[in-house]
């Protein structure tokens, strides 16, 4: 189960912090990734995001 909280009073950005559960090796491959590219999971977990649901972030 995730929690969503809107960060709606930081004016610097428009981000929504959560949590969620991974299988390890799914973690490992995400972090193992975003390690090469230089950023951070998060980074990279919405850089996927953004890929599979065609946005424009």
């Amino acid at each position: 189960m995730a929690m969503t909280d809107d960060n709606s009073g930081d004016d610097t950005a428009d981000l929504t912090r959560t949590t969620i559960e991974l299988d390890r090796e799914v973690w490992r491959e995400v972090r193992s990734d975003a390690v090469a590219d230089g950023a951070n999971v998060s980074e990279k977990l919405e850089e996927v995001l953004v890929d599979y649901y065609g946005l424009d972030a």
